[in-house]
Order: structure tokens, then sequence, then C-alpha cells
């Protein structure tokens, strides 16, 4: 078994249990209401989370892990084992690759045979959770550290998101999409549809209505021609539990009940975008 630190953020919304069961390490973002800031995870829940949300008249904040704990905790890592990989929060979306790079920096002038790896996922949520079990697995296989994240850049690589969101103000108040469109979406009960792309969220197709919400969403996988229906896998995460819970069934339904390879709730750094109501299918693609 290789000796390496497999380490993510609170950005992948790993599940409690999961990132116990492969000793997967953690570092918390801050979640910033007014002039309260949160420790995600630990002092801020989920739930607590979207009821401030949901109270809240303006966006809040979400601010990078502190610069002292990360570094406090990756050069502990990096003393405990052989190697440590920590998986990022896309570049794109948040400053934390670029500050565990200059961490890794002042950790090796102290300590120059550590041997950290900095890994920009270009991802969010369960697309780095997924990654990192993997990576996991791949190190009790005995696979080196180089290869390992090899590997993992080809298999994030293998999922494609569909995020479907209930409201459009959340994205609207925080700068992803504009504020007429914004608009209009709520005129017309217009649902986008969102993945992720180089990085980034982008639009990828639009529903109507309220109805049948989680049925039109599998139907659009479905017609998808990456979808792997020969390998169907998928996560699911959501911020909606009767939503997501009804994905889950009705995936496993139609394509076994060990389709779904890890479910999860959005926590705040993308339920501070997405909001209450929101839920994703990830499908494996071929």
């Amino acid at each position: 078994m290789t000796d390496v630190k497999i380490i993510v953020d609170t950005s992948s919304d790993i599940p409690e249990d999961i990132r116990e069961k492969y000793n997967i390490g953690l570092l918390s973002f801050l979640s910033i209401f007014g002039e309260v800031s949160y420790v995600s995870g630990s002092e801020l829940s989920n739930e607590k989370f979207y009821e401030l949300l949901e109270r809240s008249e303006k966006i809040p904040t979400t601010a990078q892990t502190p610069y002292q704990d990360m570094y406090d905790y990756l050069i502990q890592e990096a003393k405990a084992h052989k190697s440590v990989i920590y998986f990022t929060i896309s570049s794109k979306g948040s400053g934390q690759y670029q500050t565990a790079c200059l961490v890794r920096e002042e950790i090796l002038e102290e300590y120059p045979q550590a041997d950290i790896r900095i890994v920009d996922s270009q991802k969010y949520s369960l697309y780095i959770a997924m990654t990192a079990v993997y990576a996991a697995l791949l190190a009790k296989e005995d696979v080196d550290v180089d290869e390992i994240i090899e590997k993992c850049g080809e298999y994030i690589n293998k999922w494609k998101c569909y995020l479907l969101v209930d409201t459009l103000k959340y994205l609207e108040k925080g700068g992803r999409i504009n504020k007429a469109s914004a608009v209009v979406g709520t005129l017309l009960d217009i649902k986008p549809i969102l993945t992720i792309e180089n990085g980034l969220v982008e639009s990828m197709d639009k529903l109507r209505g309220k109805k049948r919400l989680v049925d039109k969403l599998i139907e659009k996988i479905e017609d998808d021609p990456d979808f792997d229906r020969e390998n169907p896998r998928f996560l699911v995460v959501q911020s909606d539990k009767e939503r997501g819970d009804e994905a889950c069934e009705k995936l496993r339904d139609e394509y076994g009940e060990d389709c779904v390879k890890m479910y999860s709730e959005f926590g705040p750094i993308v339920g501070t975008h997405v909001g209450k109501g929101a839920f994703a299918i990830i499908i494996g693609i071929k």
C-alpha cells in the first residue's frame, strides 16, 4: 500500500462516513453572514446554513481555509506520511488552490523532504469526493503517487454534471447569471440545467415548469450520447432531500441498486450559489 494521505476541502461535499472509511483528510472553508464567520462543517451544519441563507437579505460570502490552519494541517500530514495529495476546489472558483501552493512552498523551506502535491481539480462537489475515493483505492493497490495523480486526472473527467436549481436568485446574487436573465427565467418559470466546464459553472440546457423535474432530468440524461449505458453509474447531491431521494430511487429502479455510487447534500460552498431546492445527477460518461 502506498503511504499517501488524500485530502479534500469542504467544497467536495464528501459524506462523513465515506471520508472516515477511506481516511480522507478535510480542510474547511469559512462561511460569512454579515460580520459573523463560521467554519463549514464543524461550526456550521448544512441545516443551519440553509436556515441562515433563507433569512439573509444578502448572499453570504465564503472564505478560504485560514493560511495558518492550512499550513499546520499540511505539515502535520506531510510529517506523518511519505506523500500528501490535496485535491482542491476549482481554481477558477476559488483562490484555495493558489493559497495551498504558497503553503506548500513555505513548508518545503522548513521541511524540504516533504512530498506535498496540490492538484487543481477544476471541479466542485462530488466530482472531487469520488475522485478522492478513487485515489485512496489506487493507494491500496500500491500505485505510486505520480500515477495516482495521472489516473485521477483522467478519472475526474469521466463524469458529467446535470444540476437543476429551484430558483435563480442565488445565481443572480452571486453574479453567476445576469439580472435580466434571472428575471426572464423567473417569469417564464425556466429551470436552467447547469454543468461544469473548464472549471466553471456553465448553462447546458433548460426545463420549464415545476412538475416531474426528476423525470425530465433523467430523460435528458438518457438522451445524452456521452451517457455510458453499459456501465451506468451516478453521483447524486442535493439541497432538496425529497428530490434527491426521488432521483436515487428512480435511478436504482432503472439501473440497479448499486448504480448510485455516492449520495450527499450540498454544503455551504456550493449551496451559497444554488440555494435550497437544487439537485444534481452526475453521470459516468464513456
